[in-house]
């Protein structure tokens, strides 16, 4: 659209360039002392200010929306106020319209059509002195455009770092609980297996010393050497077994500080993922927030494109006017020379 714009634009002001040498050429014919006009060179210079206003003004925009992502309202603000002042100088040239056309109105005096022809080429040379200084202005904008646009990508790029490092932390105390789970298990099932394991040894022991004491009451006095040395072993066998079963509740008290540990760092992990998932929707709203700036961005590229098309509008208007004012004076200098003529 950009480039139909600009085509538009060459070829009407080309257009404007070949009309106004055939015009002065003839106003030089009858009087030579004849001044001639400045159009055409403020008409070529507010087409070049025109394409450079096209420019900067959407690079405007842009930095304007920028600016108010980081708390930078005062340069929209500014910017506000310079979109009124465009629109102030559109009322300026629509003022000269309405000068142009009562110029046109008044041929019949001839004093007068100059002092309007005077007044309205005084009028374009504010006005392209304006459109000078609002283009120093765009300058300044398009620097900081620069300077936020890269602000911006560091934010991105903040973002995108801190939601990777939440994520595989969470992945991390994940697999940590997973693990301490697994230990827990593997702990209470090798403590249940050796309880299980010396209760049998218990219980065969018992069985035995049951046995034995049944046999010594029917052998009691072919047997009682071997009673006493059986019991003996048994009373060995059942301190040993004593022993055994005390190193085993040691360890199941051992076994249970550490379930009881692991327990509490399950719990300490576990508030950690908590804080974790609570953070979560303050990315996501900084995330959303992103997404909406940008479409904030589109809407206003759409919105400078309108504004352009109206001020290639406006351009082509001012030529119009251009190409009216050379006819008048064209006219004037053809009712000077019959009046000098006469």
């Amino acid at each position: 659209m950009s480039n139909e714009i600009k085509q538009r634009k060459k070829s009407s002001v080309s257009s404007g360039y070949a009309k106004e040498p055939q015009k002065t050429t003839e106003a030089r014919g009858p009087k030579s002392d004849v001044k001639e006009s400045p159009e055409p060179r403020s008409g070529k210079a507010g087409g070049a200010d025109a394409r450079m206003m096209l420019s900067l003004l959407s690079i405007a925009a842009s930095l304007t929306l920028t600016w108010l992502v980081f708390q930078q309202s005062a340069k929209l603000s500014d910017v506000e106020e310079k979109y009124h002042l465009l629109q102030e100088k559109n009322g300026v040239v629509q003022g000269l319209e309405k000068k142009v056309n009562l110029i046109s109105k008044e041929l019949d005096s001839s004093e007068e059509i100059l002092q309007k022809a005077a007044a309205s080429v005084s009028v374009v040379t504010q006005f392209e002195e304006e459109v000078s200084s609002l283009r120093s202005i765009i300058n300044t904008i398009q620097n900081n455009e620069k300077k936020v646009s890269k602000k911006l990508q560091q934010i991105n790029n903040l973002f995108q770092n801190v939601t990777d490092v939440w994520e595989k932390s969470l992945g991390n105390i994940e697999m940590d609980i997973k693990n301490l789970k697994s230990e827990t298990k593997s702990a209470h099932s090798n403590v249940t297996l050796r309880i299980n394991d010396a209760e049998q040894r218990l219980k065969s022991l018992l069985e035995k010393l049951e046995d034995l004491e049944d046999s010594t009451v029917r052998n009691a006095n072919t047997l009682k050497r071997q009673e006493d040395e059986d019991a003996e072993v048994l009373e060995k066998q059942m301190n040993w077994n004593k022993k055994e079963i005390e190193k085993l509740e040691g360890d199941q008290q051992a076994l249970i500080a550490k379930s009881t540990e692991l327990i509490q760092k399950i719990t300490e992990y576990e508030s950690k993922l908590e804080e974790y998932k609570e953070h979560l929707p303050t990315i996501e709203n900084g995330v959303h927030s992103i997404f909406k700036v940008s479409t904030e961005l589109v809407s206003t590229e759409k919105k400078i494109e309108d504004l352009t098309v109206k001020l290639f509008n406006m351009e082509d208007v001012m030529l119009k006017t251009v190409s009216e004012i050379l006819e008048i004076q064209k006219n004037l200098e053809e009712l000077q020379f019959t009046k000098t003529a006469k």
